[in-house]
């Protein structure tokens, strides 16, 4: 599979666990696009980059960003392994994604942050036909589906905030009216429920490579100071790679007010959404534990 991922990267460390596990499962990643684009975000790309050899490019959404932003484990790792705190990108996501699909057509696209660039492809390139993409955002309400697990603070809701989504809401928009075939999203009301523990720690198996090395020095970095954490991006990832987990709602991803919910739809038709409804959490585990 070769896959474009859109990431804010080093605002929660989710995102950097995702994509060990993303590469550990053999995933070719042929770009990443970083939003906005701090100079740490970006260090902690080529950081990752460089641990687990890929050399592809890194866009940003905006250029000459000063501030420093990212927090938790991303700075000890930089500063361990002798990397800047700083770094830049390679230039505007804009304008490297024509070259990575003239060089990689069949690729796919994972958001795990604001779809920012690639939204302003998708807006340029109303002709640009994508096979899948999954998204982490969106909402399924408890009246459209009954899930194995329920969160109080989701009763009764149709619609939420949710940030990737309402981080670029033009990005958003033009990613839901794109021509992609299979259109996945990973919202709050499943995530929410998955959290990694030590218990799961425990279960898993020995590093394949290095990008699995870093997820397991992450995590333990991470753990020694949290109880657990919350696993919104790699749950999406695992299911980008592994539809058959999930139950899926055929609909539309809409704004509503202030956040995002679902039109569900009896039949699905052409451009439809597909939301997480629910997800075989045994399954889920084993993809992690396991590393593919």
């Amino acid at each position: 599979m070769n896959l474009i991922v859109e990431t804010d990267i080093g605002h929660d460390p989710d995102d950097f666990f995702a994509l060990c596990y993303l590469v550990s499962a053999g995933v070719n990643i042929r770009g990443i696009m970083i939003s906005p684009g701090d100079p740490d975000q970006i260090a902690i790309a080529r950081f990752f980059c460089k641990e687990v050899g890929l050399d592809i490019p890194i866009g940003a959404s905006k250029l000459d960003r000063i501030k420093l932003s990212s927090g938790s484990i991303h700075h000890n790792l930089l500063k361990k392994y002798g990397h800047s705190l700083t770094s830049s990108p390679d230039g505007l996501g804009i304008d490297l994604l024509p070259s990575i699909f003239n060089d990689y057509p069949d690729s796919e696209l994972f958001v795990i942050g604001p779809v920012s660039s690639l939204g302003k492809h998708l807006a340029a390139h109303p002709e640009q036909i994508i096979k899948r993409a999954t998204m982490q955002g969106g909402f399924v309400g408890y009246h459209l589906y009954d899930p194995q697990v329920k969160l109080p603070q989701f009763e009764g809701k149709s619609w939420v905030p949710t940030f990737n989504m309402n981080g670029d809401r033009p990005g958003t928009l033009a990613f839901t009216g794109a021509k992609i075939a299979e259109r996945h999203f990973v919202g709050k009301n499943v995530c929410h429920t998955i959290l990694y523990n030590k218990e799961h720690f425990g279960k898993m198996s020995k590093p394949n490579c290095r990008a699995a090395e870093l997820f397991m020095e992450g995590m333990g970095l991470y753990l020694e100071k949290h109880e657990d954490k919350k696993f919104h991006d790699p749950t999406a990832a695992v299911c980008h790679l592994h539809e058959e987990i999930g139950v899926w709602l055929a609909g539309k991803v809409r704004k509503i007010e202030q956040g995002w919910g679902t039109i569900c739809e009896v039949e699905p038709k052409d451009n439809t959404d597909w939301v997480l409804a629910d997800v075989d959490r045994e399954l889920l585990w084993d993809h992690i534990y396991n590393w593919n």
